[in-house]
């Protein structure tokens, strides 16, 4: 064995370990991306952006997300349902699906029924979020020629990407995280490297939409290009057992929308209530504030998520136990890594208005205060919590959030709205966190607990 081979296998054991696979590592690496290229291009918008289209820029982000009462979360029940069936398939030397007859149709019959709920979820999503988005984003301060036909491209870019979802979604359950990460590294690395140009040309809120052209293209690629062989032989096989929608998919699907409704409330709320009733500046402000965190809860969360699949496989073939080992580990690393990352950024935010240099001046004029963003980090870092056990949960293909989710909804809607409206920054993300730590984590954990042990006394 030589040197080079021997130090590869010796990275890859180390890697292991710490349960970085090929799907974790694509995964990691592009938030990793995202994260070290996120402070050229906060650098980039603090001096090329007005605070004013900061707060617009952001405020589209959270806009956007209204897709969710579109899809319902569609997707994760098809990654969900995909995954118990992929435990009996497998791709050919030919790149077609092959394996048992039955789950063949059953997985045929899926993709074709996602892809009409989901032509008519993107054409909804454009002719309501789009002019209704703009009604909102009107209530600003810049004017009308600034963002309108950003907003419009980003509107109709978005209702693409919705139109694609359930194939990535089948892919995901398929097994095929590995190459699907590898294409979302290259949209990060690609939509990093248009959104600077755009900023640096001076063509402002086209960034967003620039970005979404990246990862747009990407995906077509994967789907009609990677994948062509895969999803054509899709359409060569003839539906003789269907997936029951009745009983397979709405059940889960229905609940699952009022949760992805909830997650909208909760990680999306805070910079509209703001730019609402403290203006497009506060807006933007507390925007990319949330966007780093966010950023941070997703490059860590990455070693429960990209686990979906395997654990739909571990629960079908009766691994339960093997199921919880890995999770309780991938669980506790994601956490150490969040609080890490959290402290990390915080340290940041304490040493910027210390240095006496413009552009870290313009950076931390950028931001909330530290004190306002440790309270939020707490809370991102609380969230991992719940967001994992919602993973674990649903791979069971249950989802008994449903009355909780609208608990914490409206907990989020009412708190959220009223300290952030009185008090700010500082009273938005309090009540946030609070929420976060007093409802949702015990709740979520009750729920959690009862579903591994019924998993375990099944599989006795």
């Amino acid at each position: 064995m030589s040197r080079t081979e021997g130090t590869r296998r010796w990275l890859i054991a180390q890697l292991d370990r710490i349960g970085v696979d090929a799907p974790v590592f694509f995964s990691v690496i592009a938030r990793a991306w995202q994260l070290l290229t996120g402070p050229v291009t906060v650098t980039l918008m603090a001096l090329c952006f007005t605070p004013e289209m900061r707060g617009y820029f952001y405020t589209f982000g959270s806009v956007l997300a209204l897709q969710v009462f579109f899809e319902l979360s569609l997707h994760i029940v098809l990654i969900n349902v995909t995954s118990h069936e992929w435990a009996r398939l497998s791709i050919n030397e030919n790149g077609e699906m092959a394996g048992d007859e039955v789950s063949q149709s059953r997985l045929a019959s899926l993709l074709g029924t996602s892809l009409r709920w989901y032509a008519v979820a993107a054409f909804l999503f454009v002719i309501l979020c789009g002019p209704g988005g703009a009604v909102f984003l009107a209530r600003g301060s810049l004017p009308l020629y600034d963002w309108i036909l950003p907003w419009s491209v980003l509107v109709l870019l978005t209702g693409g990407l919705l139109a694609v979802q359930p194939m990535t979604a089948i892919l995901e359950g398929c097994d095929q995280l590995k190459v699907v990460n590898q294409y979302r590294f290259r949209q990060a690395v690609f939509g990093t490297l248009v959104v600077w140009s755009i900023i640096v040309s001076g063509l402002g809120l086209w960034a967003a939409a620039g970005s979404a052209a990246v990862r747009l293209g990407w995906e077509l690629h994967l789907v009609r290009i990677r994948y062509r062989p895969f999803f054509r032989s899709f359409g060569k096989k003839s539906v003789s057992t269907s997936v029951d929608w009745s009983l397979e998919v709405f059940p889960l699907l229905w609940r699952l929308g009022i949760q992805g409704i909830a997650t909208w409330w909760a990680l999306q709320t805070l910079t509209p209530v703001i730019f609402e009733f403290h203006g497009d500046v506060e807006g933007g402000r507390m925007g990319m504030t949330w966007t780093v965190l966010i950023a941070l809860q997703s490059a860590t969360a990455s070693w429960v998520d990209t686990r979906r699949p395997k654990f739909g496989q571990l629960i079908a073939t009766g691994r339960i136990e093997e199921l919880n080992s890995l999770f309780i580990r991938c669980l506790s690393i994601s956490i150490v890594l969040l609080a890490l990352g959290c402290a990390v950024f915080c340290g940041v935010l304490v040493i910027l208005p210390q240095i006496e240099w413009g552009i870290a001046q313009k950076l931390s004029a950028a931001f909330i205060g530290p004190d306002e963003a440790a309270i939020l980090a707490l809370g991102i870092l609380l969230f991992q919590i719940p967001a994992a056990q919602s993973i674990y949960v649903r791979a069971f293909k249950v989802e008994p959030f449903l009355v909780p989710s609208l608990v914490v909804c409206s907990m989020f809607a009412m708190t959220v709205f009223y300290f952030g409206k009185s008090h700010g920054v500082i009273g938005a993300a309090t009540a946030w966190s609070c929420v976060v730590g007093v409802i949702q984590v015990p709740v979520w954990s009750v729920i959690w607990m009862k579903i591994r042990h019924r998993g375990l006394k099944k599989s006795l």
